[in-house]
């Protein structure tokens, strides 16, 4: 019996290094889709995304309006400041950032205070996205091979990349093409019972200054199709400074913001007609000395 365990043990390792290996085979076939490390980490460390978004409501509805992201990569400091800039018509244009530390908003801006569901998504969407597979190591993050199976028709190869704090996302990589058609993740949202399970699709992919970018962005939420965004122009290498992502008036070191409120919002696109509820007395006091915030009413809110 203590050798057919002893046995057993040793092929469930030679199994696991097996699938770890096809993981690994797996994501450098995918780096090079992508252009190589080098695209990967000298080409991607800034840039500027322009485009349209499409949000789909609740009720049905849609809105169409118009995104700007910026981001920043940082090595030294293995993260991304981020920021969205959404424009709406009729509506205040309301943006987003991570400065490093926290997750601020302003609408025409004036500070704003974002519900928790809003700085949740947000988050996570900086952890759990396409680029985070093709920094892998950067990261320190284990990937693990899954399985293959069949979506839409098309054969993929399912990975799950594991970083150092647990956090887990699942993508779905051509077996073809070895591009990155989907991932998902979960969001773990306060005062929410149970997790949200985000999923992100892309589509019409195009090579960019050596890399290849998806202009296309399907995200759903639990199965809901909430956003689409189409991307006109994409710029890597542009001139941004860390100075771009923190809060109106703050010096040195990011000022905090200190918005916590809950949202329906998905993360880096924001779905405008519920990404903020503006607070009066929440705006005055986070304002810098001098600032007029102007009168937030709840109507402020883009609908």
């Amino acid at each position: 019996m203590v050798a057919l365990l002893g046995a057993s043990t040793v092929i469930s390792s030679r199994t696991e290094e097996k699938l770890d290996k096809k993981a690994l085979e797996i994501v450098q076939r995918t780096i090079a889709a992508y252009g190589g490390e080098a695209s990967v980490y000298l080409l991607r460390q800034r840039g500027q995304l322009r485009g349209f978004v499409k949000a789909y409501m609740e009720d049905g509805s849609t809105r169409e309006g118009e995104i700007t992201i910026r981001f920043l990569h940082r090595l030294e400091k293995q993260d991304e400041l981020r920021q969205v800039e959404l424009r709406f018509p009729n509506a205040p244009t309301l943006v987003i950032t991570y400065d490093g530390e926290r997750v601020w908003g302003t609408e025409n801006g004036a500070p704003i205070v974002l519900r928790l569901r809003t700085e949740a998504a947000f988050r996570a969407e900086l952890k759990h996205n396409y680029e985070a597979l093709l920094r892998y190591r950067e990261y320190k993050a284990e990937v693990k091979y899954v399985g293959r199976e069949k979506r839409s028709g098309l054969e993929v190869d399912v990975l799950d990349l594991v970083r150092p704090d647990g956090s887990t996302t699942r993508y779905f990589i051509s077996a073809r093409t070895f591009r990155i058609l989907h991932l998902e993740y979960d969001v773990t949202v306060p005062l929410v019972n149970r997790p949200i399970r985000f999923r992100d699709s892309f589509y019409d992919f195009r090579v960019v200054q050596t890399t290849l970018v998806p202009y296309r962005l399907e995200r759903y939420e639990d199965g809901r199709l909430v956003q689409e965004i189409r991307f006109t122009e994409v710029a890597y290498g542009v001139q941004i400074e860390e100075s771009q992502f923190r809060p109106p008036g703050s010096r040195g070191r990011p000022a905090s913001a200190r918005m916590n409120r809950l949202t329906s919002c998905a993360p880096r696109l924001p779905r405008c007609a519920e990404a903020v509820r503006p607070v009066r007395r929440a705006a005055r006091a986070e304002a810098p000395a001098g600032h007029r915030t102007g009168p937030l009413r709840a109507d402020d809110a883009p609908r």
